[in-house]
């Protein structure tokens, strides 16, 4: 091998034989993707440095962003002289497979994201065995931004595709002389993707509010007519939205899970209409068969929270995290099969107390491996989840299942990805997603940053199964924490209130999301993501609070008219129930309730009485 040859292995050093065994394997072939990437001063990103600035979250996928099989490891150069800390960044990956890479990067003057390098949509293809390949992970992130942008394009980001793909042009111009301009292409490079994510950021953002319009919305026929069904004109129409179709929530109504009638009442004067009641196993089944409800009744109050008018969902409800709250200490010691009818018993004891009031209840993140305290396989999980699906559904007919996770597949390696899990024939009546995009939380995991066209991406592609999708875990900081992501500028309240805007707005559009929830923490006493609250530590609303709270006011739909000649009156208003006043020319008027199918032709007959 020549000097200029790339060496990739791994050792143990020092180690010593202690004992002899025998295990069998079957090594399946491998090539090489090898990354040079630079800073802003040009300077190559050798191992330490770059997974120092990527805070080690790179990943390789196929071109879904499932897990892809694959190595992440460094390949020696002479210049590493076999320094682990001096190697190139490499990926070992299976031959004859697209793959696609997803690196945590800051672009200046745009944030700190996960960036992705996919070729211009065609992946890194190796055809066989031992084959490598070296890419500018600078130029294949700003090409692939840029192509991205181009496929979803349309005449509203014209220019800024022009301006992105000069600044290309300009860094390919730098890269092709001799020697290559290595600090001067960085910087039309980082332009380059500023452009192109603010762009497609922008994109999605306009297209979302032509869309809210078009799916959010029904259209609404209104015909007024006399005892023998003759049409009356002439006659004044007064209607207002008074309850919505969609679920806006926010959880808990308290801290530390309990009820705050102060929170309730902030919460339901911005117009949240959906909350959680969380079932803790431990607490609420605190030995086999003996049952507590003091949690739920008196702590969470959930006859308080019906009468504000909150539709509610039994959140948590089989969640294998190691606290005791969830997974209490007896589980551990029994039998699978004594686990199962443990399982049975107490979601049926559960969903038969709570029929009525709470009518779906969650399974929660039995992908991860962190949620895991029974040690069960995946195959006991699927069992474990279908016994509490049958329970369930036994004890309330009407029950509906949430099988909920993190969204982004690629995040936790060593878990089985949500869609994958999705795709395995778990009970999933309703696809619940995890947006914790932004800031550290509270155990001080600095989480994934994705710009606002990535999140719409996720939920386009969670739209392909076909099912309702709530949104049941979201929030974002109002102060920025070292080590968070950060979009457009460092978190602050009011970048926290854009935040949430424009995510909500995103994720109103889509047809398939059926609910949003602020979670977990609405004041910022108790929030997971650090000061992640709507309200702040004296549980005095934010900017975030006063922007969901106008967000919902212009989604509420209310107006007047007259009855025309064949005594109709039509508008188009967003789903939900309305209250309806018409008037005759005489002064007199009638009320009544109608509700509002969105995407529809909601037509209906109104008798007017006494006339």
């Amino acid at each position: 091998m020549g000097k200029t040859d790339w060496y990739n292995f791994s050792y143990i050093p020092q180690s010593r034989v202690t004992a002899s065994g025998r295990n069998d394997f079957k090594l399946v072939p491998g090539a090489n993707i090898i990354i040079n990437a630079y800073d802003a001063q040009g300077n190559l990103l050798r191992n330490q440095s770059f997974r120092q600035a990527t805070l080690s979250r790179v990943f390789a996928t196929d071109m879904t962003d499932i897990p892809a099989h694959s190595y992440f490891g460094a390949v020696h150069d002479e210049k590493s002289n076999w320094d682990w800390n001096q190697a190139i960044p490499a990926f070992v990956v299976l031959p004859q497979k697209q793959y696609k890479l997803h690196v945590d990067l800051e672009v200046p003057g745009f944030g700190r994201v996960m960036l992705s390098a996919d070729n211009e949509g065609n992946g890194y293809y190796l055809s066989e065995q031992g084959e490598q390949i070296t890419i500018n992970l600078n130029y294949e992130m700003a090409k692939s931004s840029l192509a991205m942008l181009r496929k979803q394009s349309d005449a509203s980001v014209t220019k800024e595709i022009e301006v992105s793909s000069q600044h290309l042009a300009a860094a390919e111009a730098y890269l092709q002389q001799n020697p290559a301009d290595i600090k001067n292409a960085v910087s039309e490079l980082n332009l380059s993707l500023k452009y192109s994510l603010a762009a497609r950021e922008q994109l999605v953002l306009t297209r979302a509010k032509s869309d809210i319009e078009k799916y959010r919305k029904g259209d609404v026929q209104l015909r007024i007519v006399d005892a023998a069904g003759k049409p009356l004109s002439n006659y004044a129409v007064n209607f207002s939205q008074v309850s919505n179709g969609f679920l806006f929530g926010a959880n808990p109504m308290g801290g530390n899970g309990s009820y705050d009638a102060k929170i309730a009442g902030l919460m339901k004067d911005a117009g949240v209409n959906h909350s959680y009641i969380t079932a803790r196993w431990g607490l609420i089944e605190v030995q086999p068969g003996k049952f507590n409800w003091d949690n739920i009744d008196n702590y969470q109050r959930i006859d308080e929270q019906l009468s504000c008018g909150f539709k509610l969902m039994g959140a948590l409800s089989l969640w294998f995290s190691p606290s005791s709250d969830f997974s209490p200490a007896y589980l551990k010691d029994m039998s699978f099969e004594d686990l199962k009818n443990n399982v049975y018993n107490h979601t049926y004891t559960l969903v038969s107390r709570y029929k009525g009031k709470i009518d779906t209840w969650e399974i929660n993140e039995t992908n991860l491996a962190s949620a895991n305290a029974l040690n069960l396989t995946q195959e006991q999980k699927l069992e474990i989840m279908k016994v509490f699906d049958t329970a369930a559904r036994e004890a309330n007919p009407q029950a509906k299942i949430l099988n909920g996770s993190t969204a982004l597949p690629y995040e936790f390696t060593d878990s089985v990805p949500f869609p994958t899990l999705l795709n395995s024939g778990v009970p999933a009546d309703i696809i619940g997603l995890e947006l914790y995009y932004a800031g550290v939380n509270a155990e001080g995991y600095s989480a994934v940053g994705l710009d606002l066209a990535a999140v719409s991406d996720l939920l386009e592609f969670y739209s392909t199964f076909g099912k309702p999708i709530y949104i049941k875990e979201l929030s974002a900081p109002s102060t920025h924490v070292s080590g968070s992501s950060w979009l457009h500028q460092p978190w602050d309240t009011q970048t926290q209130a854009e935040y949430l805007e424009k995510l909500y707005t995103i994720a109103f559009s889509k047809p398939s999301v059926q609910a949003i929830t602020w979670s977990w923490g609405i004041s910022d006493q108790d929030a997971f993501i650090v000061s992640g609250g709507l309200l702040d530590d004296s549980s005095n609303p934010k900017p975030a609070y006063f922007a969901l709270k106008n967000l919902l006011q212009s989604w509420t739909t209310s107006g007047s008219g007259v009855t025309n000649s064949s005594g109709e009156y039509s508008f188009r208003g967003f789903g939900g129930e309305y209250n309806v006043t018409i008037k005759d020319p005489d002064g007199r008027s009638f009320s009544t309730k109608i509700r509002v199918t969105e995407q529809q032709v909601n037509s209906f007959s109104i008798p007017a009485p006494h006339m």
